[in-house]
C-alpha cells in the first residue's frame, strides 16, 4: 500500500501559518510563488507525521520548485535542531511557540527562490490516564507525587476508605503500590490523615511525614509521623507527640539529605521543626517566633537554609511572613494580610526564586503566586504576586525548563497550566476529577513532561 503524505499548505517568505492537515487524503499543494529572479514556486511535504507539531519531535520535510530541477537547497530554522540532506531535511522542533522553517533553493537552470514557513509548535502531551490502584476501594483524594533523577515516579495517596497511607512506585510503564500505615492489630498502626512526600533525587528513597491516630479522625488529635523505604520494607517512626494540624517534609541538601519535618498546632499554635539526627531519633526544636501556623511546603536551599511561609491570624485578618531559618538564626520577610490563609504549595526557581501557589482562590482574587526572590537577609528579599487563574478550588505548583507549572482543580474540572513565551499562562484540560480532592503535579527531569495525580471515579489517577 503506497504511503499517504500529508502536504502542508506553501508558504512564501510572508510569515503565513502552516496549518496541520486532518484528512484521510492527501491535499494537492497551495502554490504561492516566492520572490526572486524567476517565478519559482516553493512546496514542501511532510514526511512521516500527520497531526499536530509536537515540541521536540523530529519531523521530516522534503521541498519542490515546480517546474524546476532542484541543484542546490539550504536549510535553516530560527529554533530547534536542523539536520539537513538536499532536498530533504529533518527538523527536531523546539519548545511549544511560534517557529520558524525557512529554505533556499537554486535550480539547474540557475534561478533562485526562498521561502519560510511558520508552525504553531504544541507542548507534548500528558500521557494517557491511568488507575494506579486498581482495587475495589476509593482512593486518592489526597495524593503527592515527585521524580528522582532517574525518572521513576514516587506518589503516595491515601485509601479513603480504610483511612490508610500507601505508596506507588512506577518505572515508566507499570505502577506498584504498597502499604506504609494504617488501622492494623498489634503493630501500632492507626488512621492517617495527611500526609507528604519527598524523594532523595539521587537514590529515590522515599521519605514521608503524616498526620496519625485514633478515634474520630475529624475531631481527635493528630501527632506527626514519618516512614521511609529501607531495603524493601516500610520503617515507621514516631516523630513529636505533640497535636499536629498542618505538617511538611524536606530533605536538606547540605546534610546528605536529612529530613525536617515542620509542623504546627492549631491555626495560631506554635510551630516546630523535627529534624532526623538518627534512625527513629528526632530532635523536636519550636520555633522562636511565637502565634505562627504553617502555611506552606517547607523547602531547604543548597546552603541548608530552610524556609517555609507561615501567617499569624490577627483581628479577623492573617499576617503572612517568609520564615528563613539558618542555622538557629531565623529571619523573616513579610507578604501579605488578607482574609484567609490558604495552605500554598512551594516550588523553588533559579536565582533564588522562592514560588508559592495559594491552594485555592476566589472569583478573581489577584494575589495566587508570590514569587519571592530570596535576599540575605531574608529582610531584603523583593517579591512579585501574579494573578493564575479567575478561581480554582484545589491547586498543585511544580518548576522546569524555565517555567512554572500548576495543577488546577475548579469543581469536577482539572486543568494543567504553563506559561508561553511571553509569561501569559496557557492551559490544558485534562477531564473529569473528583469534587473536593486534590491533584498533585511534577516534571519528570528525564524527559520534561509534567506529569499530575488526582483522584478519577474513586480511583487515584495517573497523567
Amino acid at each position: 500500500m503506497a504511503r499517504k503524505k500529508w502536504v502542508s499548505r506553501i508558504l512564501m517568505l510572508g510569515s503565513l501559518t502552516l496549518l496541520a492537515g486532518c484528512g484521510r487524503e492527501p491535499r494537492p499543494p497551495e502554490v504561492i510563488q516566492s520572490p526572486g529572479p524567476a517565478n519559482v514556486a516553493l512546496l514542501i511535504e511532510r514526511e512521516d507525521g500527520a497531526g499536530p507539531y509536537v515540541e521536540s519531535t523530529a519531523e521530516r520535510f522534503r521541498v519542490v520548485a515546480s517546474g524546476e530541477a532542484i541543484k542546490s537547497v539550504r536549510w535553516s530554522a530560527n529554533a530547534g535542531v536542523v539536520e539537513p540532506s538536499d532536498e530533504h531535511v529533518t527538523w527536531t522542533l523546539p519548545s511549544a511557540g511560534t517557529a520558524s522553517l525557512s529554505v533556499t533553493v537554486e535550480t539547474e537552470s540557475g534561478k533562485t527562490a526562498e521561502g519560510a514557513f511558520q508552525f504553531n509548535v504544541v507542548a507534548a502531551p500528558l500521557a494517557s490516564s491511568s488507575a494506579i490502584d486498581t482495587g475495589p476501594d476509593v482512593t486518592g483524594s489526597s495524593c503527592d507525587i515527585a521524580f528522582d533523577s532517574t525518572g521513576k515516579g514516587h506518589v503516595i495517596y491515601t485509601n479513603d476508605t480504610h483511612n490508610s497511607l500507601w505508596y506507588a512506585s512506577w518505572d515508566g510503564t507499570a505502577w506498584t503500590t504498597e502499604l506504609i500505615d494504617g488501622p492494623g492489630f498489634n503493630n501500632g498502626g492507626v488512621f492517617v490523615v495527611k500526609s507528604q512526600l519527598a524523594i532523595d533525587p539521587v537514590t529515590g528513597t522515599p521519605h514521608v511525614a503524616y498526620s496519625k491516630g485514633t478515634g474520630n479522625i475529624t475531631n481527635s488529635p493528630m501527632r506527626a509521623g514519618y516512614a521511609t523505604r529501607v531495603n524493601g520494607a516500610w520503617v515507621r517512626e514516631e516523630v513529636d507527640a505533640s497535636v499536629v494540624t498542618r505538617i511538611s517534609i524536606a530533605l536538606n541538601p547540605a546534610q546528605a539529605q536529612r529530613p525536617s519535618i515542620v509542623f504546627s498546632s492549631g491555626n495560631a499554635g506554635s510551630v516546630e521543626i523535627a529534624t532526623r539526627t538518627a534512625s527513629n531519633t528526632w530532635s523536636s526544636v519550636p520555633f522562636s517566633v511565637t502565634a505562627q501556623a504553617l502555611t506552606s511546603d517547607a523547602l531547604f536551599d543548597a546552603t541548608g537554609a530552610l524556609h517555609f511561609i507561615t501567617h499569624q491570624p490577627s483581628n479577623g485578618y492573617v499576617s503572612q511572613s517568609l520564615q528563613v531559618l539558618r542555622g538557629s538564626a531565623v529571619e523573616s520577610f513579610p507578604l501579605k494580610t488578607s482574609a484567609t490563609g490558604p495552605w500554598l504549595a512551594a516550588a523553588w526557581a533559579p536565582g533564588s526564586h522562592f514560588l508559592a501557589l495559594s491552594n485555592a482562590i476566589s472569583d478573581g482574587e489577584w494575589n495566587a503566586i508570590e514569587d519571592i526572590t530570596v535576599g540575605t537577609p531574608a529582610a531584603s528579599s523583593t517579591r512579585r504576586v501574579s494573578t493564575v487563574d479567575y478561581k480554582y478550588a484545589a491547586s498543585d505548583l511544580a518548576y522546569g525548563g524555565g517555567k512554572p507549572v500548576v495543577a488546577l482543580r475548579n469543581g469536577t474540572a482539572l486543568a494543567l497550566g504553563t506559561t508561553d513565551a511571553q509569561g501569559f499562562w496557557t492551559y490544558t484540560q485534562l477531564g473529569t476529577v473528583q469534587d473536593a480532592s486534590r491533584p498533585s503535579v511534577a516534571i519528570r527531569p528525564t524527559d520534561g513532561v509534567p506529569h499530575v495525580c488526582y483522584q478519577r471515579d474513586g480511583k487515584v489517577t495517573f497523567q
